[in-house]
């Protein structure tokens, strides 16, 4: 065993790939929570948001759960909801901290080709989300989109209930109309609610959470309930303010399907011509997803892409933000690359009505300058 960064690395290959552990601070958390009846949510996409509403549903229902989130939520003032000895936490695959969890309920949320630099293979990488489902505690339940049941297939095998999402799903939350930013939907076509978020994928994220509520006899029609007010997250699609009337937004996508989806979910309510300003992630998911990227790019009016935000990685030879740029024209979008420096320059030569500022590093404060934000 070596200590790279931080992280205890143990270097096993097999079904279950290379095997990383979380570094000692990620480890202690997840010890304090182990100790609660808790619900674990996972997922390549969407974790966040529906770690969040999970939280959200049981306060408005009087169970003052201890919530653990990788977001701000607007009416808690942070990503921490301390509470009594039931607790909704965020697990995260990177590292396999989420295998550190026994927990109550657990749901996945989605799977996509992310942290291979930990796993190895997707397939050891669906193990692994598999594990994590069959941890539960006996009497608890698993959750999973209906898409991906195999998923439970062992938590099914070992008597914990399987609750599935999503399109012919047990609980399925279709949008029926909307108005602006807020949508209205039905779930299996009978109960009614209002979110005020707009996107098919806020929707999945919607039936995750009142799956996962059920499991502690919460009703359907009282998450709806609870779900109508609920603020969002901080970064997720957050609207920051206006310049020139332009208005701008913050979102942390920078996967191509949450890039797909965020602006699929602009494009529904709809507020006119949209600009992309997208900074890629680390220049191994560049490199393996840029044509993707493009992809998901070409969907918006405009784009442009900044220099790749390496994290905790370093540059790759022949990897750059240009092949983003460039994938996106070929799959007929307009982009080009723009330094943070010319950032300004570069937007206010498009014509826009809205601007999302996209990626997991250090665009969302770029975002906040432009739109004047003190430091």
């Amino acid at each position: 065993m070596a200590l790279l960064g931080g992280v205890a690395r143990v270097k096993m290959r097999g079904a279950l790939g290379v095997v990383r552990f979380p570094d000692a601070c990620r480890l202690r958390r997840l010890a304090a929570v182990a100790r609660f009846e808790n619900f674990a949510i996972a997922g390549a996409h969407g974790k966040t948001t529906t770690t969040a509403m999970t939280g959200w549903i049981l306060q408005k229902n009087g169970l003052d759960p201890t919530v653990m989130v990788g977001g701000d939520v607007r009416g808690w003032s942070g990503g921490f909801r301390p509470g009594g000895s039931i607790a909704v936490v965020e697990a995260d695959e990177y590292d396999r901290a989420f295998l550190r969890l026994s927990p109550q309920s657990a749901a996945v949320t989605s799977i996509a080709e992310e942290h291979l630099e930990c796993y190895g293979t997707l397939e050891a990488l669906e193990v692994a989300f598999g594990i994590f489902l069959e941890q539960t505690l006996p009497g608890g339940s698993a959750v999973v989109p209906a898409a991906r049941r195999e998923l439970a297939d062992w938590a099914l095998r070992i008597g914990r209930e399987v609750i599935t999402t999503g399109p012919g799903g047990d609980i399925h939350c279709i949008r029926t109309s909307g108005s602006g930013w807020v949508q209205e939907y039905s779930v299996c076509g009978m109960n009614e609610g209002v979110l005020q978020l707009p996107g098919e994928y806020n929707l999945l994220n919607a039936g995750t959470s009142i799956a996962l509520a059920s499991t502690v006899g919460i009703a359907i029609q009282d998450s709806l309930l609870a779900l109508a007010d609920f603020p969002g997250v901080s970064r997720r699609m957050e609207r920051i303010g206006e310049i020139d009337g332009v208005l701008l937004l913050s979102d942390y996508a920078h996967h191509p399907d949450e890039m797909k989806a965020a602006i699929l979910g602009l494009r529904q309510i709809p507020l006119g011509r949209i600009g992309v300003v997208f900074q890629p992630h680390l220049f191994s998911r560049t490199a393996s997803m840029a044509e993707q990227m493009g992809e998901a790019l070409a969907l918006a009016d405009w784009s442009l892409v900044l220099p790749i935000y390496p994290a905790r990685e370093e540059p790759l030879p022949g990897i750059h933000s240009g092949l983003v740029a460039d994938a996106a024209v070929r799959c007929g979008g307009m982009s080009s690359t723009c330094s943070t420096s010319d950032l300004r320059g570069c937007i206010d030569s498009h014509d826009s009505d809205v601007i999302v500022f996209m990626g997991a590093g250090t665009v969302d404060s770029l975002c906040r300058s432009i739109a004047g934000e003190p430091e």
